[in-house]
């Protein structure tokens, strides 16, 4: 087995995605596709190694922002259907057949200028602004709206599939986000009933993301976009999620000095932290330019044999110290926890503690941290950038 530098590491447990997924699923119907939305390097958990686990655990449908993402899945051997959220250019419409690659459609222009670049045909998926203003057809006037995605379906070189939206607040039980989120649902289903009307008959028409999926499920939606639930984090941190949530990445490092400071002593820039008492430190190799906050600084605790050691003072780009004072038997390569799922601090914890989320935690460990990729406990391999 590949062996790696135990600086600092990501450890990703496929073991704990699958039972992630194997949940979600069980909280959809058959009528409903689960996609696995493996973007940023399926949110920084290294997608050449999540993609292919998924397939054995039965995903067939996989979502990411661009097109540079979606021929990386193709080219580690990905055999199920790839849809691209975000916008493509559309002199890359050749790229898009020769991999046989789901597009969206940003626009009725956007599908325009892709049947003009097409020698073949360019799969699509249209996308329909419901409210979160980001992207596709604006559902303000549904007869405009329906006539607009009928000039899209007859388009040469175009095999129109589908239609989706996506929720803006669907992880928010605040009253007005709910009447919201199921205004959304019913300006995207009322759509779908006068392009039915019709004659515009689409395979999928998908609404739900992670949160959609647990708390507004529409067997209406013939998809499911799995996302930051199927990682083991929440959507909002204050949401129950009706089963139990493994986190599927422990961000880790180990202990490269320790010593005593005396009272008085400061710690690292600017001098934040001065030492009110004699203290055991630990310098810890990781910082920043690892995906480790520097919002952290004097804010967050890691764990080191099981104990919570307060972070001292401003973390660098590639260090950081500690105070392990109490804690016993730390030494030079003592393992550190900096977030865990079995340590009882992860992503979502750090989030809150400089108000972010766990998504940007996760995605933001950077492409110098290793991959180590798990199942039950054991290394199966390591991906290093």
């Amino acid at each position: 087995m590949k062996d790696f530098l135990r600086r600092t590491w990501a450890e990703i447990h496929l073991d704990r995605m699958e039972h992630n997924v194997n949940e979600l699923t069980k909280l959809i119907s058959d009528s409903t596709v689960p996609a696995a939305v493996v973007k940023a390097n399926a949110y920084g958990h290294d997608d050449i190694h999540c993609v292919p686990f998924l397939e054995k655990c039965g995903i067939e449908f996989f979502a990411v922002s661009n097109i540079n993402e979606a021929e990386k899945l193709r080219s580690c051997g990905c055999k199920g259907d790839i849809l691209i959220l975000g916008y493509t250019p559309p002199e890359y419409a050749d790229v898009l057949e020769k991999y046989d690659i789901i597009q969206a459609a940003v626009s009725y222009e956007h599908a325009q200028a892709l049947s003009e670049c097409s020698h073949g045909e360019v799969r699509v998926h249209m996308a329909i602004d419901t409210g979160m203003g980001r992207i596709g057809l604006l559902t303000d006037d549904l007869n405009e709206c329906a006539d607009t995605f009928e000039k899209a379906a007859a388009l040469p070189h175009i095999k129109l599939e589908g239609a989706f939206t996506h929720y803006a607040a669907a992880d928010s039980f605040e009253s007005s986000d709910m009447e919201y989120t199921l205004e959304q649902t019913d300006r995207f289903f009322a759509l779908r009933e006068e392009l039915d009307r019709r004659g515009v008959h689409l395979k999928h028409y998908h609404c739900l993301n992670s949160a959609g999926s647990v708390f507004h499920y529409d067997s209406r939606s013939t998809v499911a976009r799995f996302g930051i639930l199927m990682y083991g984090l929440k959507p909002d941190i204050s949401l129950d999620i009706p089963f139990e949530l493994k986190p599927v990445m422990d961000f880790k490092s180990s202990v490269s000095y320790v010593k005593t400071l005396k009272k008085g002593s400061c710690v690292s820039y600017g001098r934040t932290f001065r030492a009110d008492r004699d203290i055991l430190t630990a310098t810890i190799p990781a910082g920043y330019a690892d995906g480790f906050s520097r919002n952290l600084s004097g804010k967050a605790s890691v764990i080191i044999n099981g104990r919570k050691a307060p972070i001292i003072g401003r973390i660098c780009m590639d260090q950081f110290m500690a105070d392990v004072t109490g804690i016993p038997d730390v030494t030079a390569g003592t393992e550190v926890t900096l977030f865990g799922g079995e340590c009882g601090q992860t992503a979502d914890d750090l989030a809150q503690l400089y108000g972010t989320i766990g998504y940007e935690i996760v995605c933001g460990i950077s492409k110098r941290v290793p991959r180590v990729i798990m199942y039950n406990g054991e290394v199966v391999d390591v991906s290093e950038y």
